[in-house]
């Protein structure tokens, strides 16, 4: 029996790490050109497989799309979600451990700003994810942000709700000011003081 699995062990773990390689390059080439402007030939080029290949794994370029976002949503919540707040920190310190890590890997930054940028066009295959996205991520910072304005650690002359999408607006428009400008915009520093103003005074 185990001489039988270990094969099929074997091709299953190379399976992943073919799935794996070929989502590296994914974000990397959709990151540079964009979700219309990245090639699926040249995605399964960089991955080392042929275009068949990738797409007996991903049926299309949408489909490789969604498992791209959906793996950087993964290891972001993994990280960095509200759920891993510590109460012995200020109460929007995972979202500041965030920008901390955006600013060491500026492909997925910028992968993440073209993708959104494209996808305010209802045609496009991620439209969808990134609404619920930014709905998903309201919701959960709200409770964050009632929680610490019951407790006074945080202004409460600002509507909670009106908070969070400060939040998000502040971090994204400083992402996409840092792309163009990377050694003059310090989104890390820049944000945490953003999050000083909001400090219950």
């Amino acid at each position: 029996m185990s001489e039988k699995s270990t094969p099929r062990r074997s091709q299953a773990e190379r399976t992943r790490q073919r799935k794996e390689q070929v989502i590296r390059e994914a974000i990397r080439f959709f990151g540079q050109n964009g979700y219309h402007g990245a090639r699926l030939a040249d995605i399964a080029k960089a991955a080392g497989v042929t275009e068949p290949g990738l797409l007996h794994h991903f049926p299309s370029k949408a489909h490789l799309l969604m498992e791209v976002l959906a793996e950087r949503d993964h290891m972001d919540r993994e990280k960095f979600g509200p759920s891993r707040h510590d109460e012995k920190k200020p109460p929007l310190a995972f979202l500041q451990e965030l920008v901390n890590y955006n600013e060491t890997v500026p492909g997925l930054v910028q992968l993440f700003t073209v993708l959104v940028a494209e996808s305010i066009d209802e045609k496009h295959p991620g439209h969808d994810f990134f609404k619920h996205r930014y709905h998903a991520l309201r919701e959960q910072t709200l409770i964050v942000l009632q929680e610490a304005q019951a407790q006074g650690k945080i202004r409460s002359d600002i509507p909670p709700e009106d908070l969070g999408i400060m939040l998000f607006a502040m971090m994204d428009g400083l992402q996409v000011q840092w792309l163009y400008e990377p050694k003059n915009i310090k989104i890390a520093s820049l944000f945490e003081q953003f999050l000083r103003l909001l400090k219950d005074k």
